[in-house]
């Protein structure tokens, strides 16, 4: 009577803490075996398998474990055994606590290598096979080749390697990034897909089993590279990658690794799914989204794999709702990531078409992307360097199926191929102004075309820099005013310079930046732009100056070399403001004096700014400051730098750039109700007027 009572005590204790999740847990098996008609079914028999019985009725039993090729079997009391290749093992609801015993490590072995879904991979990173086995060869040999300086890790004996300390301490942060989202286990994945070689499959299996030994997903928030944002949902792809490869191969041997492997996925997308480890707003956020879509969608009999799902493409949704405008211009402040989201976005409709998985409706939209880059190309075929872009000259390859967009083929190939496109004037959503003098032809060769963009727009601080109304302007095969770049992801000092006021072409507060805050969020935007038979105009404004300023730009362009740029800047306050023009490589002063500076180049292309007489007096002033074209490229190069002070201010700018050397010989502005008229000849000996609204 009492062990009775002890044993209905402990009952009734149990079922009090838990759940109606857990216990519902404790008493589903994750395991089923489901047996057609027909089936044998065996019972040992001495040291012998011996048939007991043939199913008359399909069933499903109770899965244990497994013994070489039967699984063994329970039918309320009674054990059997079954033959593999004679029934189904069914897996439902597996949870954590299914991956973190080895009571079940037999039959997840079973699971993990039957998968059947999510056979197409997506590559964060595709290599040719001879690059991937090139870098899978020299990594088994302990060098580890890494995309980012100083590209090169020694690992003698991974597993004994400690990455919390062995790592060295470099500049570039995207070095540990890499190294922990596993670019070395897809080098060895790729390598294997291309070759079948079992060794890379050996030594991708010793890397996830150090790494993992090494981070435990519980103490997350203490690691800053093994648990990035995005460094997460990228390593997450590489695992699925490397089990599509490894799951049916001779190395799949061990029903521990099976499990561990399995117990790292549902962990990672525990972690993706946490809200408070989630990138909102945030193209981090969006491989975050993918990462557990593809796990869900993979393993649907994971326990959480519905609601993960359903999480998954509504975030999705949110994200693409916040970061892609309705006209496809990808909105984190740099043209640079509208080629690589597309690419990647573009990509990802592709990988989830061809595994049947279910994505929000919005990336629909992705297709729209290409048409927009379209404008945003210079001349030269590189992008101006707003936000965090650098100067590199983008290839047709890199366009998935650019032969839908024979605009975007035209502007990429330099008229070479494609459809010349007729727009020469317009607004990207609210973040860019372009104004393109033409598109080759008869008009003139492609690279001397002028092309001129003024930015706007802070919807996040990604990728943000304090440029906005900022402007570049190329014309006749080079840059005459010119952005500073990104400069690279880095803690060097030349990063935090770039993202300063002080090195864009725009007007800030002296001594200071851009007030980058939440409640500054959508306070920038292009306004407005204009096409008249003898000018192109473009507006936009900004409120991130700080203290209740508000600043708006107004450029007007003779559709030649000819531009006007007005700003305005209303302070409560008498404030000094500076605006700055920094002028690209190799332009020479040839003159300056307290209104205007003329620079040429060896090939005596001209840019002259000359500062007109309005509101308080300009000081104009010549000076050096740096430009990075490329990551870790810092390059000395001049500019023009005009102040003024009061409460409210006005510069209005007069600019000419000339294939020769010409300069401005003389202007004059005219002042109505509502403009400004500005009247200006050439040393060449054209008159022309611009007209800009006050």
């Amino acid at each position: 009577m009492r062990r009775w009572l002890v044993v209905w005590t402990l009952v009734v204790f149990i079922g009090f803490f838990l759940t109606p999740f857990e216990a519902d847990a404790a008493t589903t098996p994750p395991y089923k075996v489901s047996a057609p008609t027909g089936t044998t079914l065996f019972q040992v028999v001495g040291k012998t398998l011996k048939p007991r019985a043939t199913l008359r009725a399909a069933k499903q039993f109770k899965a244990i474990s497994t013994s070489g090729s039967y699984y063994k079997v329970q039918d309320g009391k009674t054990i059997y055994y079954v033959k593999k290749q004679a029934v189904t093992l069914v897996a439902t609801n597996l949870s954590l606590a299914t991956f973190s015993s080895s009571t079940y490590s037999r039959l997840t072995h079973e699971y993990m290598r039957s998968l059947n879904r999510g056979q197409t991979p997506y590559y964060y990173d595709e290599l040719t096979a001879k690059t991937a086995i090139i870098r899978a060869d020299a990594a088994m040999k302990g060098n580890w080749y890494i995309p980012s300086p100083p590209y090169q890790l020694r690992v003698p004996n991974i597993d004994t390697y400690r990455f919390d300390v062995s790592v060295p301490s470099v500049d570039s942060t995207s070095f540990k990034f890499q190294i922990h989202y596993f670019t070395t286990l897809n080098q060895l994945t790729q390598a294997y897909a291309a070759t079948g070689r079992d060794d890379y499959l050996r030594y991708g299996k010793r890397i996830v089993t150090s790494w993992t030994k090494q981070y435990p997903v519980s103490n997350y928030k203490h690691y800053r590279w093994p648990y990035h944002d995005h460094g997460t949902a990228i390593r997450t792809f590489h695992l699925l990658n490397f089990w599509n490869e490894f799951r049916s191969s001779a190395v799949n041997t061990d029903p521990a690794f099976s499990q561990l492997f399995a117990k790292t996925l549902y962990e990672h997308a525990t972690l993706l799914a946490t809200p408070s480890f989630y990138k909102p707003n945030n193209n981090h956020g969006m491989f975050q989204d993918m990462a557990l879509t593809a796990v869900a969608e993979t393993h649907r009999s994971f326990d959480r794999s519905s609601s993960w799902r359903s999480l998954a493409t509504n975030r999705l949704t949110g994200q693409l709702n916040h970061s892609l405008s309705t006209d496809g211009v990808h909105l984190e402040h740099s043209p640079f990531y509208q080629i690589y989201l597309y690419d990647t976005l573009a990509r990802f409709n592709d990988w989830a078409a061809a595994n049947r998985f279910a994505l929000s409706s919005r990336m629909r939209d992705v297709k729209d992307m290409p048409s927009a880059l379209t404008y945003m190309l210079k001349p030269n075929g590189t992008l101006p360097m707003f936000g965090d872009t650098p100067s590199i000259t983008h290839r047709t390859d890199a366009i998935p199926y650019i032969e839908r967009y024979p605009h975007l083929t035209y502007a990429m190939t330099q008229g070479q191929s494609g459809t010349q496109p007729s727009t020469r004037v317009g607004k990207l959503s609210n973040q860019y102004a372009f104004f393109r003098q033409h598109w080759g032809g008869t008009a003139g060769p492609f690279q001397d075309s002028v092309h001129m963009m003024m930015t706007a727009g802070y919807h996040s601080n990604i990728h943000k820099h304090a440029d906005d109304l900022s402007i570049d302007l190329y014309g006749y095969g080079r840059d005459f005013i010119v952005e500073s770049g990104r400069y690279a992801y880095t803690n060097r000092p030349e990063r935090s310079a770039v993202m300063q006021a002080a090195a864009h072409n725009t007007v800030h507060v002296a001594g200071k930046s851009f007030n980058l805050t939440p409640s500054n969020l959508r306070r920038s935007q292009i306004t407005s732009v204009g096409a008249a038979s003898t000018q192109w105009t473009a507006a936009g404004t900004s409120g991130l100056l700080g203290n209740g300023m508000t600043h708006t730009r107004r450029l007007a362009y003779d559709r030649d070399g000819t531009v006007l740029v007005y700003d305005d800047i209303t302070s409560p306050t008498t404030t000094s403001f500076v605006q700055r023009f920094h002028l690209g490589t190799g332009l020479n002063r040839v003159s300056s004096g307290s209104r205007h500076a003329l620079y040429k180049d060896n090939e005596n292309r001209s840019i002259h700014l000359l500062q007109l007489d309005v509101g308080t007096t300009p000081n104009v002033a010549v000076g050096a400051s740096y430009v990075s074209y490329r990551d870790y490229d810092w390059q000395r190069r001049n500019q023009v730098v005009t102040t003024k002070r009061g409460k409210q201010v006005e510069y209005l700018t007069l600019i000419h750039i000339g294939e020769k050397l010409t300069k401005i010989t003389s202007a004059t502005v005219q002042t109505t109700s509502r403009h400004y008229v500005v009247r200006y000849k050439l040393s060449d000996g054209t008159t022309k007027m611009l007209s800009m609204l006050r």
